[in-house]
């Protein structure tokens, strides 16, 4: 966390070593982030894909296809004469319209942003011990639900922190999640 934390810093020094005038970037860019969420009790991976237009300089709005593999409510019992563990597995696919608004037009630019859409979220409980294991439940749900988001661009470099309201899955368990991801774009860069 030390390392993530000077390396935001040293983004935010450079920035603000390198204020220049107003920069106008091409319109159409397509966003590849890979990240980490953090959930109740457990995390997992995050990768996700963006295409998005800027319909004005500051407000670019777009389409946020992601998959999220998350393992939460991780629980071990180790007091008994063998050790028992569960934990609930989670696949969640969501396709949100987003738009993001960049508060500076410079090569450091911060935005805050949301999103809108649908989760489709796959789960399964599983308890196990050293003798035997067995699966106590698993289903699926579709929920409508809601994104918001921060972040700077710097270059070609995103780093974005969001969090996403999904609604509960078939096991009546929170899918809610704290996301963080760091990418790359394609397109979208500065107009010679």
């Amino acid at each position: 966390m030390k390392k993530l934390f000077l390396f935001v810093i040293c983004c935010l020094f450079f920035a603000a070593m390198n204020v220049n005038a107003q920069v106008e970037f091409k319109p159409f860019r397509v966003d590849l982030g890979l990240g980490y969420a953090i959930a109740s009790g457990g995390g997992g991976l995050v990768l996700n894909l963006e295409p998005k237009y800027a319909v004005i300089p500051q407000l670019s709005v777009g389409l946020k296809l992601e998959a999220d593999l998350i393992v939460r409510d991780i629980k071990i019992d180790d007091s008994g004469r063998e050790t028992i563990a569960e934990a609930t597995a989670q696949g969640i696919s969501s396709y949100l319209a987003t738009a993001d608004y960049h508060l500076m037009q410079k090569s450091f630019r911060p935005f805050v942003g949301a999103g809108l859409g649908v989760y489709q979220i796959a789960a399964a409980k599983a308890s196990g011990s050293s003798s035997n294991s067995e699966l106590t439940g698993e289903g699926s749900s579709t929920n409508f639900g809601a994104m918001f988001r921060g972040g700077f661009d710097v270059g070609h470099f995103r780093l974005v922190l969001a969090y996403n309201f999904a609604g509960k899955d078939a096991l009546n368990s929170n899918t809610g999640f704290f996301s963080m991801t760091v990418g790359a774009y394609i397109g979208g860069g500065k107009r010679r």
